[in-house]
This record gives structure tokens, sequence and C-alpha cells, in this order.
């Protein structure tokens, strides 16, 4: 009871700096999951609104996705790859959704970017998560790359 209380106060207090929420939830009892992939990657960088060069080919990612110690419910993401480096991920709040383009009952991640549109994932299952565009259309992926996801084994 005194540590549901504990971390209740301390979400209290940290809600406004997405660093203190990311130390609350940061614990490996709090991940849902870890995933990697790479990407092509002008479609991707535009629609996350970044700059791109030209030498830009493909964008290695890795996500973390983090649950409320206390709910369980989906709570913060910590998301790598392209402008967000080690020292500077991106970091916000992420939620359950349904529906997709071509599916209404599709489960999709929806990842809040501070001013800036959101990104979605569609679940595909416990494993795998497909980028979607805007319109929650799935990414289309090159010979060389795809706009998947993987959960990395062993978290």
């Amino acid at each position: 009871m005194k540590h549901t209380l504990l971390m209740l106060f301390i979400s209290c207090c940290c809600l406004q700096s997405k660093q203190c929420i990311s130390q609350v939830t940061k614990n490996a009892g709090n991940i849902v999951g870890v995933f990697d992939g790479r990407t092509p990657c002008r479609d991707l960088a535009t629609q996350l609104n970044e700059k791109v060069t030209t030498e830009c080919i493909k964008i290695k990612w890795r996500l973390t996705l983090y649950k409320d110690p206390v709910t369980g419910n989906p709570a913060s993401y910590e998301l790598l790859g392209f402008a967000y480096r080690k020292g500077n991920p991106r970091i916000g709040k992420w939620h359950i959704i349904k529906g997709t383009h071509a599916n209404p009952e599709a489960i999709v991640y929806q990842l809040d970017q501070p001013g800036k549109e959101p990104l979605f994932l569609q679940k595909g299952d416990d494993n795998v998560l497909f980028f979607l565009d805007q319109e929650k259309k799935l990414m289309v992926g090159n010979r060389d790359f795809s706009y998947t996801l993987n959960r990395k084994k062993g978290l």
C-alpha cells in the first residue's frame, strides 16, 4: 500500500516533466516491449516532420514501451532513431486505440509527439509492429527495408 501511494504521489508530481515520467516508468518490470527495426528514410522523416538529407537511406529504430507501475496501462515511450539519439531520445506518452484504414478492429499504438502529429503503429501480434501513415494506412517499404519493428528477444 505504501509503495502504491508513493508511486501515485511521484506520478502526480511529475506529470509535466517528460524526464520524470520516464524515470518513474523506466524499470525492467514496467517494460511492455522493446522493438527494433530499419525503415526507409524519406517517407517516415517527412511524416515525422524532421529534416532529411540526401544521404539518408535508412533509419535504425529502437522503441521501448512502458506501462504505468500502478495501473498497468500504457504510460510512456522512448524512441531512438533518426534525430533521436541515445543522448536525446524522443520521449512521450502512448495509448492503445482501435482501427486502421483497412481494419476498424485493428489494435493501434498511438505515440503522442509534442507539437506534432502522433505516430501510429499497428500491432501485428505480440512481436511485430507496423508503421502507419497519418490516414492509418500501412506504409510500404522497398526491397531493402520495411516499415516494421520486431520485438527484441531476451527482454
